[in-house]
């Protein structure tokens, strides 16, 4: 088993850009419930978050959006850090 980001199970941006692209080309946007706000803000960790998105920094493009638990899991075990 692979250490990364599996990038055939999510889409790619009109230029080309992965979930797995250096942070000059991708901005990911996390969105956590209200309850998990109450872990971060009081204790420094949560759950995963209910949505991802991507973004393509050059385009603005929003080119792909996740809210399957599974494919969060797999992205926020595998992501760079």
């Amino acid at each position: 088993m692979s250490n990364k980001v599996n990038v055939e199970l999510f889409k790619k941006s009109s230029i080309g850009t992965t979930v797995d692209s250096d942070e000059k080309d991708l901005r990911v946007e996390y969105k956590y419930s209200s309850l998990s706000w109450f872990f971060i803000t009081f204790f420094g960790t949560t759950r995963m978050p209910y949505q991802i998105d991507f973004f393509c920094k050059n385009t603005e493009e929003l080119f792909e959006s996740i809210t399957d638990k599974e494919r969060i899991s797999h992205y926020m075990t595998f992501r760079r850090k």
